[in-house]
């Protein structure tokens, strides 16, 4: 069966998966045709597994190679939109000055990290005052959903870790470590909001090594769930599950979260627990971690990063995986949106409440929470996958929603 056969498929794994197809069909090994296309093995793995989109020249070279008689150039075409979405937009107030003020794709910019994990060591020296400076300011960015600025900073970001840590005497080593895990995190994190997935992963195991060897119980908390977040996007879900579990027990074994600081993240671990657990239909676990995140943070006494109202949120998001719309959206009704902190957080309540809303069947309401999660970060509504599925349910609907097919125009939906 060909691989663009499949509606569900994105337009990178289709053309991947046809790439793959062709080459076996013919007894190619990876790197006979990659030598026949000119071009890296390691980027053609990529490209085949649908973790790369190639250029109009490699299409080209790729389906002379497989003789696919223009097949393997219109399939490249087609992945247009899915690169649209990764060509990030900043400096913009309104959707139409979004759309008409492009910049470099961050995906460009991620690619940089490539490099990076070949090659991680920079010549240039570097301080610990100046890399946390650098690491803060990169996760403001990312609270705010600037990703474009944050995907060009990142490369740097990463390097300065790795100098600082090579540097550091052995007094400093723990600070370094420490340093070095937030900022593969970081990549780890963006990567996972680009849907980089390989990427993701890659970054998320160095946070936590390098948050392993600081030593620091917050650090390695807060990178296994990370992890754990890559490895359920990349579908395994029985690993994810266990990562952030054991990170969660973990924290509490070494911390007795007498700390607000630290009952916080323990609660934080254990609402992405429930939020795995839920993904998998496993309901009596996801509420079951609810309750014992919410015991902690009422026994922590005060708010402290993750709070009651956050956790509320989560609520939405469990009550909706598990296809419990009406409970979804009762939660959505409790949620605090004034007191959810940072751009990112308010935008990901619109979009659980935009899909809460929809799936109780007020296609209405639905628009409203959509444009209210435009209003609120422009970039992820444009290239988030979830806003593009969702407008195609919109348009289903029949329903009359003004404003909708211009909107739906501009994110490349098509009814």
């Amino acid at each position: 069966m060909l691989s663009d056969a499949n509606p569900c498929a994105t337009p990178a794994t289709r053309f991947g998966d046809e790439v793959h197809r062709r080459r076996t069909m013919k007894g190619w090994g990876l790197r006979r045709l990659a030598q026949a296309a000119h071009c890296d093995p390691g980027h053609l793995s990529r490209i085949e597994r649908g973790l790369r989109h190639p250029s109009a020249t490699l299409a080209k070279a790729l389906d002379t190679a497989l003789r696919a008689q223009g097949h393997l150039e219109a399939l490249a075409r087609k992945g247009d939109e899915e690169m649209r979405r990764r060509s990030l937009l900043v400096g913009v107030s309104t959707m139409t000055a979004a759309l008409l003020t492009p910049v470099p794709a961050a995906g460009d910019a991620l690619a940089a990290l490539d490099a990076v994990l070949v090659d991680p060591l920079d010549e240039s020296p570097a301080g610990v005052p100046a890399l946390r400076a650098s690491l803060q300011a990169g996760r403001r960015e990312f609270r705010a959903v600037r990703y474009q600025e944050l995907a060009q900073r990142l490369p740097s970001l990463v390097r300065a870790g790795e100098a600082v840590r090579h540097q550091a005497r052995q007094s400093e080593t723990a600070v370094a470590d420490d340093l070095l895990a937030g900022a593969y995190g970081l990549a780890a994190e963006l990567s996972i909001k680009l849907h980089e997935e390989g990427l993701a992963w890659t970054m998320a195991d160095r946070a936590v090594r390098a948050a392993r060897s600081s030593g620091h119980p917050r650090t390695v908390a807060s990178a296994q769930r990370v992890l754990a977040i890559a490895l359920r996007r990349s579908g395994h879900r029985t690993q994810a599950q266990h990562a952030v579990i054991t990170a969660a027990h973990r924290l509490r074994d070494d911390t007795d979260l007498t700390h607000p600081r630290d009952a916080s993240q323990y609660a934080s671990l254990l609402a992405t627990a429930a939020y795995t657990a839920a993904q998998t239909d496993r309901r009596d676990d996801a509420w079951a971690y609810v309750t014992e995140a919410q015991d902690a943070l009422t026994r922590a006494g005060g708010p402290s990063g993750f709070t009651l109202n956050d956790l509320t949120l989560y609520r939405v998001g469990i009550a909706r995986a598990l296809g419990d719309y009406g409970q979804a959206v009762d939660h959505v009704r409790q949620v605090r949106i004034d007191a959810l902190g940072g751009v990112e957080r308010r935008v990901r309540f619109w979009e659980d409440a935009a899909l809460s809303l929809m799936g109780r069947g007020r296609p209405d309401e639905a628009w409203a929470a959509l444009q209210n999660a435009r209003a609120t970060a422009p970039q992820e509504v444009l290239y988030r996958p979830w806003a593009r599925r969702l407008t195609a349910d919109l348009l289903d609907s029949r329903v009359r929603l003004p404003g909708l097919p211009e909107f739906a125009a501009q994110v490349g939906v098509t009814h």
